[in-house]
């Protein structure tokens, strides 16, 4: 365990937190299920996570020390906890309903987060998807929700650079998808990729209990590809965003292979996207989701304003919808719904028949890359 003293500028940080905690507005006996959550940039350059509406109409928000990226939600508690986006350390955990301050805890010295994390289905632990980046090797970081968030374990994500993850039906099973790119804090402010010419991404179903490799797929290393966002629809597909890395050996003009979807102890499955979809996605998905029902995904890109929504048994597009900036993507109330939020502060939204987006609130906000639905 790495312990940290307080000093003044976090000092500073946490009084502001509390003071945003304290006066942000409430919707009072807001339905948890009808809530989304998401990390924000506003107008005066400031970033913030906050608990929504449709509509956009804040429940509670909470300041952060730099850029969120996505949001893990306890199924037991509806408790959220906001990542910081790669290569950042902080993380803050925070209620719709204001009963506690949001309390912030970190990842180790020689660890740093990559913004995904998941409760277990009891909601007592917290996984993490976190860079040993002085070994050049991913791990799922453990933190235990009932005790603050003390750092309690890791074990291996069996690749390098996990990203995104969730667990199986049953909870014990947690699929990473390893994106495959080496980065290190002390090059490129962390982000500039160490390996473009043996990139490694892979699909891997770890046994939460012991941290031991079940399955793993990969794609051939060298390539382009990098694996990066995932959703579980009820019956345990788990959908696959990817993104083109520029640079990597083949990125050049390569755009059809983003989406994968796949089901254990069978192949990985690549949707083959029609000109419309690839160019739709532009070599780079944002985010995927996967609607109330599990029949439907949804994958977003910033990169190209595009949302291609297919069915998830078949691969088939269904409608391609066009957002400027568009990213976040959960699901709507509606089977087939999609809930969208861009980073020209929209939120729409997307049905999966032909038609233009249903704006449902603009505003000042800049919406970060993922949005989660707070209750199912």
């Amino acid at each position: 365990m790495h312990q940290m003293a307080i000093d003044r500028r976090e000092f500073l940080f946490a009084s502001s937190a509390f003071a945003t905690w304290a006066m942000s507005p409430i919707i009072v006996r807001a339905d948890p299920a009808s809530l989304y959550a998401a990390a924000r940039r506003g107008s005066d350059g400031r970033y913030s996570a906050a608990i929504f509406s449709p509509e956009g109409n804040d429940v509670n928000s909470v300041a952060l020390p730099a850029r969120g990226h996505d949001i893990a939600v306890c199924p037991v508690t509806r408790r959220c906890v906001v990542f910081a986006r790669r290569p950042g350390n902080f993380a803050i955990a925070f209620r719709a309903d204001k009963s506690e301050m949001p309390l912030t805890f970190e990842a180790p010295a020689d660890r740093h987060f990559y913004g995904h994390g998941v409760f277990s289905h009891d909601g007592r632990l917290l996984y993490t998807t976190e860079n040993d980046f002085d070994a050049g090797r991913g791990v799922i970081g453990i933190y235990d929700a009932t005790d603050g968030f003390k750092r309690i374990g890791e074990f291996a994500s069996h690749g390098i650079g996990p990203h995104d993850m969730a667990l199986l039906g049953q909870g014990r099973v947690l699929v990473v998808a390893n994106g495959g790119l080496k980065e290190h804090p002390d090059f490129g402010g962390g982000r500039r990729v160490l390996n473009l010419e043996a990139i490694e991404t892979s699909l891997a179903y770890i046994d939460i209990a012991t941290g031991d490799l079940l399955e793993q797929h990969a794609i051939p290393a060298g390539g382009a590809l990098s694996l990066r966002h995932l959703e579980v629809a009820r019956d345990d597909t788990v959908v696959l965003g990817g993104q083109i890395v520029s640079g990597a050996p083949g990125a050049e003009g390569r755009t059809q292979s983003l989406i994968y979807r796949h089901r254990r102890q069978k192949p990985l499955t690549a949707t083959v996207l029609p000109d419309e979809a690839a160019a739709a996605l532009s070599g780079y998905v944002s985010s995927v989701s996967v609607d109330r029902d599990g029949l439907i995904a949804a994958a977003t890109s910033s990169k190209a304003g595009g949302v291609v929504i297919f069915e998830i048994a078949t691969g088939q597009i269904l409608t391609i919808k066009s957002l400027e900036d568009v990213s976040g993507v959960a699901s709507g109330h509606r089977d087939g719904d999609f809930l969208v939020t861009s980073g020209m502060g929209t939120i729409a939204n997307l049905t999966p028949v032909s038609g233009p987006a249903e704006l449902t609130a603009t505003s000042n906000w800049n919406w970060d890359n993922h949005a989660v639905r707070i209750g199912r």
